[in-house]
């Protein structure tokens, strides 16, 4: 089991790289305790659903794993372990972008800051982007990966009903947005029962500040989804084994479409003069976790807005 894990951790260095950069962003966001917390759901949640999806079609539709080809690999009651364990960064990192596009900026010099507050971090509208900015990465993701046989993942899985999207069916991608939000969701609930137990022993969760930190989320993200249309890219253009190029060459256009409004927004974010909290108190601000318990005084109502929080921490809030 151990050589299993190993081999794949080392023949997989893109699922290591992206795991462990989850692990510190993660960690730097929200501490050990609920990123620990995170991997551990969102994995189970994952496998369940895979498990569920080759058995019985549900809910990512019927899929096939090629388990020779997955010799070196641990799998788990059939579904290869770093197939469910990709779902952590991907659901977490998804998760952390919806918070950058649904926060306020600190900006100053060439540091930027994400301030969000916990009403804001376990927000609906968080959670249905969220599960929104996953989906997008599965519609770039699974495309290529359908065609693993032709780069490095190998040739690990096949639909036997072929869907309308480049080979990858709707019920995949369906699936998905379910998976996505209910780790989201289960994530949102859990944070909150956690953050009752560190508000009545008083024992907020202390935060590492480090610049351009509100920077990570984005980057991270727009990161994952150029690594997987740059390999599209490379198949389309430099890969003369791969059949029909030209149907390669609109994948990878389709996919650029796809991920450039995000990345413009998520530009714009940047450059919105109304998006900003200033003061230089930001470090103290920010650094305990979450936000809203380091902001909120004794009489104000545990339900404020995020708004209200964010005046009362600023004596100069520009607003959203």
């Amino acid at each position: 089991m151990f050589e299993q894990l190993l081999w794949s951790l080392i023949h997989r260095p893109y699922i290591t790289v992206f795991l462990i950069a989850f692990l510190l962003l993660s960690w730097l966001e929200q501490g050990a305790r609920r990123t620990v917390i995170w991997v551990i759901s969102s994995y189970l949640v994952a496998l369940l659903a895979e498990w569920g999806s080759i058995n019985h079609g549900i809910p990512f539709g019927k899929y096939v794993y090629h388990y020779e080809a997955l010799s070196n690999d641990l799998v788990v009651f059939g579904v290869p372990f770093f197939d469910s364990l990709s779902f952590s960064f991907l659901s977490y990192v998804s998760f952390s972008l919806a918070q950058f596009f649904m926060s306020p900026l600190w900006i100053k010099a060439y540091d930027v800051q994400r301030v969000t507050s916990v009403e804001v971090r376990n927000s609906v509208s968080v959670l249905l982007l969220g599960a929104f900015l996953m989906l997008v990465v599965d519609l770039i993701v699974d495309p290529i990966a359908n065609l693993g046989k032709y780069w490095f993942l190998g040739d690990i899985y096949h639909y036997p009903d072929p869907g309308v999207h480049f080979g990858v069916t709707l019920e995949n991608y369906a699936g998905w947005y379910i998976v996505a939000t209910v780790t989201i969701l289960l994530n949102q609930r859990i944070d909150r029962l956690l953050l009752d137990r560190e508000q009545r022993r008083g024992e907020p969760v202390r935060l590492v500040y480090v610049p351009l930190k509100g920077l990570f989320a984005p980057c991270f993200w727009s990161g994952i989804v150029i690594f997987q249309l740059g390999v599209t890219y490379w198949l389309a253009y430099g890969v003369e084994a791969v059949p029909d190029q030209e149907q390669l060459k609109l994948q990878a256009l389709t996919g650029s479409f796809i991920i450039a409004p995000i990345l413009v927004l998520a530009a714009a974010q940047l450059t919105k003069p109304s998006n900003r909290v200033k003061g230089d108190d930001i470090r103290e601000r920010i650094g305990t976790y979450p936000l809203g318990s380091a902001v909120r005084s004794d009489d104000e109502p545990r339900g404020a807005s995020p708004p209200a929080t964010l005046v009362a921490a600023s004596q100069d809030h520009e607003g959203f």
